[in-house]
């Protein structure tokens, strides 16, 4: 089990190479944890990287993650009106699982608590596919 050293000075984590059959420590820059959990997050939510923000912190000795976002949703004039898409809730409790297990499995950093605000929508345009 890999461990994080939470360090509010911004510098590098390290965490131990348990199971890897090597000696010595692996070293992951929290830059490095913050770029795979926005990505993560933004693959879950179908939106662009670049509008997701995600604050690491302690959780009781877990990676914590405070993300805030906004939500790819359907142009609600394209779909029928049988649409029976999943809820909004249950969208982010979802996302909250596939961010808590991706950033896992990339990072190796067990990942405990996952905390979404979304700020917004981003409306999907409809697809039209060429002739």
């Amino acid at each position: 089990m890999s461990t994080v050293t939470d360090d509010p000075a911004g510098r590098e984590s390290t965490l131990a190479a348990d199971g890897a059959g090597y000696p010595g420590h692996i070293t992951v820059r929290q830059r490095a944890l913050t770029t795979v959990a926005r990505a993560v997050t933004a693959e879950s939510l179908g939106v662009d990287p670049g509008q997701v923000s995600v604050t690491l912190r302690d959780d009781s000795g877990l990676l914590g993650l405070d993300v805030v976002t906004p939500i790819s949703i359907p142009d609600l004039d394209t779909v029928g009106a049988g649409y029976a898409g999943t809820t909004l809730l249950q969208r982010i409790s979802d996302a909250q699982t596939v961010i808590r297990s991706g950033t896992t499995r990339i990072t190796g950093n067990q990942v405990g608590r996952v905390d979404i605000r979304v700020r917004g929508a981003h409306i999907e345009q409809e697809r039209r596919v060429p002739r």
